[in-house]
Parts: C-alpha cells; structure tokens; sequence
C-alpha cells in the first residue's frame, strides 16, 4: 500500500497525532490544579508545551497535505491518462518537509512572542501592539480555513461532477465501471476528511477571531473550539475505516488481534481493473505494490 495518496495520509495520521497530543495539555490545564514554574523554564514552556503552539503545527501540515491531496484527485481523475499533475515519490520527497515548514512558518511569531508573566498568573503574547495580535488571529483564519476552503471546494467540485454525475452518462464496460468505483471510493474517502478539517478548523479560528474581538467570552470559546479539534483528529480513522475496504479489514485484524493474514486481491479480480487502469487507484483499493 505504498502508494503516494497513502503516504500523504500518514502525513496526516502523524499530524493529527502532534495536534492531539500538545493540545491536550491546555485542555487539562482548566480543569486541573496547576502552578506554572516562572522563569526561564516558564517561558520555555510557554513557548514549547503550555500554548499549544505544535498544535498548530500540525495543522498547518495537515491543511497542507489535504491540498497536496485534492490536487492529486483532480489530475489523476480529470487527466487520468496524463502525466500532468501526477505525485510521484520524488515529489513526496518535497511536499511531506514542505508541509512541516509551512505549519511552523505560522506559529514563527507566537514561538518568538509568548513569554510567561507571573503578575498576570499565565503566558501572554508579548507584543507592542493589540492590532498584532488581531493580525495574527486573521492570518490563522486566511491560511488554516478560509483559502484551503475555497482551493479544495473548488477542486473537488469539479472531481465530484466528473465521478458522479458527468460519468454516469458514459459508464463504459465493466472494466471502466470497476475504475470509476476505485476512484469513487477513494475520492469519497478523502473528500470527506477535508469537510470535517475544513468545518472543525474553521470553527477553531473563529473561535479565536472572537477570542481577540470579544475577550469576556474567552475561556469558554478556547475551550469548545479546541474540543473540536480534538474531535477532528480521532474522526479521520473512523471515516478511513468506514469508506476504504482495505483499511477496514486491517484495521479490523488489528483491532481483534487476528494473527490471520488478509487476502490480497489482484487488481483485475476485485474490482475488474485491467492494466491500463491508473495505478494510484488500484494500489490504494487493493493494497498492491
């Protein structure tokens, strides 16, 4: 299963797991007893843990990797037979770091701002301005929901027309038909992780927006927009387990400790895939190399 859509989504696995794993710690930290070290060490940890700021991180390389994505679904099911647009290993090589660096590209100036400040009992932006503050919120807005939106909507509108309206009237034989529900079912798989991205990290930087425009109402708009989030990081292996056949049977081997081996059909037995099929499509439904 060592496609490049595959790879991507690893990608994403992992970068949900960092989102998880630094947001919880803030989450925790209102509801529990805690009494920040101040300091150096409270500023490192400001910056470092505390803030959460590797969360948004991982955010950044997953609206990142879910772009590269719905690029990827739009050439190889618009142009399927060309080499334009196709994601090779190589490119991966590029893409995966490139996702990384765009995510810490927007948490620079709140790893350079956040200070701990023992009058105030917390960590706080250390900025010379309020407008840059309000700034920032707006840029988290910009590149993390409004603009992956809008590429994505745009791209999966014309994926979701060819796949199932425009081929419904040229179905072909059944070779053809056994193309088309590999790409369906792919293609159904990650449009529906862009949704909920798109609806549960645009809800989060709202929340925020709010948080600089309207601060009486912070604790609790933080509060519900990370549980979001959260919630956005555990759906993603439910809808993979859900729409992609081959990842449910393992994840259901894994699940009950199966030590049994699942069968792994030929491209042309399961679903009627010739030779001249796209291999990205068959590899991701098949699980072949």
């Amino acid at each position: 299963m060592r496609t490049p859509v595959n790879f991507l989504l690893v990608n994403l696995a992992v970068a949900d797991m960092v989102v998880a794993i630094f947001l919880t710690p803030q989450l925790l930290s209102f509801h529990i007893s805690f009494t920040h070290p101040d300091g150096l060490i409270g500023t490192v940890l400001c910056k470092l843990l505390t803030t959460a700021n590797f969360t948004y991180v991982g955010a950044g390389a997953s609206v990142f990797t879910l772009i590269c994505i719905s690029v990827e679904r739009y050439f190889n099911v618009l142009y399927p037979h060309g080499a334009k647009g196709r994601l090779t290993k190589r490119k991966l090589k590029v893409l995966v770091p490139c996702s990384w660096i765009f995510g810490v590209s927007l948490k620079v100036p709140a790893f350079l701002s956040y200070v701990y400040v023992k009058e105030v009992g917390g960590c706080v932006y250390l900025l010379t301005e309020e407008w840059m503050g309000k700034l920032l919120s707006m840029s988290w807005f910009i590149f993390l929901g409004f603009l992956p939106v809008v590429v994505m909507t745009a791209l999966y509108s014309r994926v979701v027309y060819a796949l199932w309206f425009k081929s419904s009237d040229n179905a072909g034989n059944n070779s053809q038909q056994g193309v088309m529900k590999v790409r369906k079912r792919v293609t159904l798989m990650v449009f529906i992780v862009s949704i909920i991205f798109g609806v549960c990290w645009g809800t989060n930087t709202v929340g925020y927006l709010m948080v600089d425009f309207f601060p009486s109402h912070k604790f609790h708009t933080i509060e519900a927009s990370n549980t979001i989030v959260l919630f956005n990081s555990a759906i993603n292996p439910i809808i993979y387990a859900l729409v992609n056949e081959r990842f449910k049977e393992k994840f259901k081997a894994m699940l009950c400790c199966s030590r049994r081996r699942v069968r792994v059909h030929p491209a042309g037995e399961s679903h009627g895939i010739e030779n001249n099929t796209n291999p990205t499509d068959a590899k991701i439904e098949t699980g072949r190399n």
